[in-house]
């Protein structure tokens, strides 16, 4: 951290409102273009953003930044990101909540000086993923949805699509087989996604 960034930081625990209004005006378009990369309602992203700059105003008192000011606030916003997807998960469709998977682990991996390098791949690898998935026969991709995507367990599928938890298990087991052979390249962030 630079002398002048301790300087600031010294304003801001101090009340320096100038200071702060400073960082605020600087780093606000680049924390609110990042979170739209997650948060695809446009006033829940302003929202989010807002909170993160007010938090850090509010706890001026007791901060503790090792690194950047530009670190601490995307770091901030890059656990409020987290939890929104999170949240989104259980009023997602099947495809959707698969996308969701990969914007969770491209937060997981994200990395403030490789961001676009890792955005250009996790797109990339989506979409493999996704193709995959499609190819699967049909009763086959529903029930690996349902298990592994919707996190449904394995009775409450059998009963709801009237089959035995044998054939939930084999469909499951074949779907992976599929998967795994058509992602070998891809294998350990196949691994990742699956279990989380």
């Amino acid at each position: 951290m630079s002398i002048s960034e301790q300087d600031v930081i010294t304003k801001i625990r101090a009340g320096d409102i100038d200071s702060f209004e400073s960082i605020y005006l600087d780093l606000r378009p680049k924390l609110y273009a990042f979170c739209r990369k997650y948060v695809d309602d446009i006033e829940l992203a302003k929202d989010i953003v807002q909170d993160v700059f007010f938090c850090f105003w509010e706890k001026r008192f007791l901060l503790q930044i090792n690194t950047s000011i530009n670190a601490y606030l995307f770091q901030m916003l890059h656990n409020r990101c987290l939890n929104h997807l999170r949240s989104e998960k259980v009023r997602l469709s099947y495809q959707n909540s698969i996308e969701l998977k990969f914007k969770e682990t491209e937060l997981n991996y994200f990395d403030e000086l490789q961001e676009s390098h890792v955005s250009i791949y996790f797109k990339d690898i989506e979409e493999i993923f996704k193709r995959s998935i499609d190819s699967l026969p049909e009763s086959c991709k529903k029930i690996f949805l349902l298990s592994r995507v919707d996190g449904i367990d394995n009775k409450t599928i059998a009963e709801t699509l009237n089959l035995s938890i044998r054939t939930i298990e084999h469909q499951n087991y074949r779907a992976l087989k599929i998967l795994k052979e058509q992602l070998k390249d891809y294998l350990p962030l196949f691994l990742f996604l699956l279990s989380h």
